[in-house]
């Protein structure tokens, strides 16, 4: 499995998310309904545990929509 199959993975298992909406129009922090603050640090949680990473404050609230996590990660050393 890739990196980013991972990513969506956790993306998909946190919110909910179908394959077809893994994209910024819809996966939009407080915009999709289930992306709410606890499954957002629950998110976070898990991609750091997954990647073996650890987000900062500024990482957290800037992870607000589906390919800043990307971003995030790849920031991070992740390739993906």
């Amino acid at each position: 499995m890739t990196n980013l199959e991972k990513y969506n993975k956790i993306v998909k298992s946190n919110l909910g998310a179908k394959e077809e909406e893994l994209n910024d129009d819809v996966l939009v922090y407080n915009r999709y309904p289930e992306w709410d603050s606890i499954t957002h640090i629950e998110m976070v949680s898990e991609l750091e545990d997954k990647f073996g990473v650890t987000f900062g404050t500024l990482d957290i609230t800037s992870f607000s929509k589906y390919s800043l996590g990307i971003e995030i990660l790849r920031k991070m050393g992740v390739d993906i």
